[in-house]
């Protein structure tokens, strides 16, 4: 069953064939990622090459999804459209390996640490 979850989540990911361009998010953030609170959440594009993201519960619950874009100082952009619409832009680093992504929450004091599951 996860890993039926996990192949629909990466379908939009496999399917999106449109080239990265200035002023979008880096290509190594696509992919499905999981959280320390085993939540999932997946970086795509849609139908209409807007990079998406949604974050899925434990349980299988939509806990947040919207839309991601960068900055012209190479910030996040992030978008929520669901549970609230708000926009907020956030600081974000990768490990040397890629595999780990911190992204700083809204309140700049604390972050959201998230693990490569596939890219």
């Amino acid at each position: 069953m996860k890993r039926l979850l996990l192949l629909l989540l990466t379908l939009p990911l496999l399917l999106s064939n449109k080239p990265i361009g200035e002023g979008e998010v880096e290509t190594n953030m696509f992919g499905v990622w999981k959280t320390i609170d085993n939540d999932f959440v997946q970086i795509s594009r849609n139908s209409n090459f807007e990079i998406t993201f949604m974050r899925i519960s434990a349980k299988r619950q939509l806990m947040a999804k919207g839309f991601l874009d960068t900055t012209e100082d190479g910030n996040l952009e992030i978008v929520r459209q669901y549970p609230k619409v708000e926009t907020y832009t956030s600081d974000y680093k990768f490990s040397p390996s890629g595999k780990t992504l911190v992204i700083m929450k809204p309140d700049g004091v604390h972050a959201w640490l998230l693990e490569r599951v596939s890219p």
